[in-house]
């Protein structure tokens, strides 16, 4: 078979949540020995050189000339002009994109859930990175749930080798700035749980991840409360970071899966969570989960975490064997029977 891949996502430097997921499973797909048996083609920006209508135009033509028998785009939007005939298979992270920046503009209110509907309606087949997504995408875009299969992403972090002078010194977020992720009832908890608890005068908040938009209240707020705010780092800090914090939490109003969650329970930090969307889903019974919506419920899971340390060592446990249950080469597998048998 002829499979194309949309990679243009895939291999830029500062990977974000899609970007993250298309370059793992990319990479851990291509590995498999089976996929051997398979003709593979990679569109990136370097050989589809549009600046604008990537997909629209420039993937849906090379969909005509290279005779694919498959086409799988790893985020949401698929060509409406691909070559009759050809199965399309798409992979839908959520439906979050009235959190999108580019929501409040008319036209892309308009484009954003028009472009997820039409994948819903005409891919072949759907992956779904969680079961919250699946869900959300019957009951809120009328998608057939038989067309629906739900593969959990995976996690590559494996250096869980703590430096002990650094080590219980933070809290850590990470991910881009944004509202979704609900940095300003953090910080505020955190403000509040420092003023009441001399302790806490030791234990800073780090927000790890770049800017992304409306993030002047997080930023301000993070001045006013001496939180730290380190912008984007490279792979190598952002593991340093993760495997020497006290604890881990993703204060999210929703996410379609969470993956810095497991990175976290993988190097070994206690994980505390909210409750919205998938994350649920994918910290199990390994972490504390609180209402995002609810100040107080956030304030008295960081206190529970940071004041019982036997609490914080049976999450650490609990956190490691939950981590085990999600890998990369395990969706890769899954995501080529999919691909191979569409």
């Amino acid at each position: 078979m002829r499979i194309g891949i949309d990679a243009s996502r895939a291999f830029g430097d500062q990977k974000t949540g899609t970007e993250s997921y298309s370059f793992e499973i990319i990479t851990h797909l291509l590995k498999l020995p089976e996929a051997k048996k398979h003709e593979w083609i990679l569109y990136t920006k370097e050989n589809i050189k549009l600046p604008y209508f990537w997909t629209q135009v420039g993937l849906a033509y090379r969909t005509w000339v290279d005779k694919l028998d498959v086409l799988w785009v790893p985020a949401h939007t698929l060509p409406i002009l691909a070559r009759p005939g050809l199965k399309k298979i798409v992979t839908i992270h959520g439906i979050e994109y009235e959190w999108l920046p580019a929501y409040e503009n008319w036209l892309q209110r308009w484009y954003l859930p028009l472009s997820t509907q039409y994948a819903v309606s005409r891919a072949q087949k759907i992956i779904a990175v969680s079961r919250f997504t699946q869900d959300q995408l019957v009951e809120r875009l009328g998608a057939d749930p038989k067309k629906i299969t739900v593969i959990h992403e995976g996690i590559s972090y494996k250096d869980i080798n703590r430096q002990s002078n650094i080590l219980d010194r933070y809290g850590l977020f990470v991910g881009t700035i944004q509202p979704r992720k609900n940095l300003v009832r953090l910080i505020k908890a955190f403000a509040v749980l420092s003023a009441q608890k001399k302790v806490l005068k030791e234990i800073k908040l780090v927000i790890c991840g770049k800017l992304g938009w409306n993030f002047d209240e997080v930023v301000g707020l993070a001045k006013k409360y001496g939180v730290i705010i380190t912008g984007f780092v490279s792979d190598e800090d952002r593991n340093t970071l993760l495997k020497n914090a006290m604890f881990y939490v993703q204060p999210s109003i929703t996410e379609g899966f969470g993956l810095p969650v497991l990175e976290a329970m993988s190097a070994g930090i206690p994980v505390i969570s909210s409750n919205g969307g998938a994350l649920p889903e994918v910290v199990g019974n390994a972490g504390l989960l609180f209402d995002p919506s609810d100040p107080l419920d956030i304030l008295d899971k960081l206190d529970q975490i940071i004041s019982n340390p036997k609490l914080r060592k049976l999450l650490i446990t609990k956190g490691f064997l939950r981590a085990k249950q999600f890998s990369w080469e395990k969706a890769a597998r899954e995501t080529y029977r999919i691909l191979t048998n569409p």
